[in-house]
């Protein structure tokens, strides 16, 4: 019984956020919300196609690499007491993907900012 009234507060509570955004947040349209963007890079013209760096995709790579494997290692430390070795030998399996990620990145410069 008390999952169910925790489940409805949870929902009670997303519903008045949801409501409260509509009814106090900004009304208006903006020509410039409906133009294309990229982070750091000005929005293109329609019809003139432009070249521009792949490294924002880069290091939005990286990031999902390093954060997955922050994802991984909490529920890995919670689990480790159930049979040591064999998650210490998955996790430095895990580890050795991980490094092999960052020193390819390393190689190829993508943690230069400048390039």
């Amino acid at each position: 019984m008390e999952l169910f009234f925790s489940c409805v507060f949870v929902l009670l509570i997303g519903l008045m956020m949801f409501f409260a955004g509509k009814v106090v947040g900004p009304r208006g349209e903006n020509p410039s919300k409906e133009e294309p963007f990229e982070c750091g890079v000005e929005p293109l013209q329609k019809g003139v196609p432009r070249n521009f760096s792949i490294h924002y995709f880069r290091i939005a790579l990286l990031f999902l690499v390093f954060d997955i494997e922050i994802a991984f290692l909490i529920p890995w430390a919670l689990a480790f007491k159930k049979d040591p070795l064999l998650f210490f030998i998955v996790m430095v399996i895990f580890q050795v993907f991980v490094l092999l990620a960052l020193f390819y990145a390393w190689k190829k410069g993508d943690l230069e900012w400048e390039k």
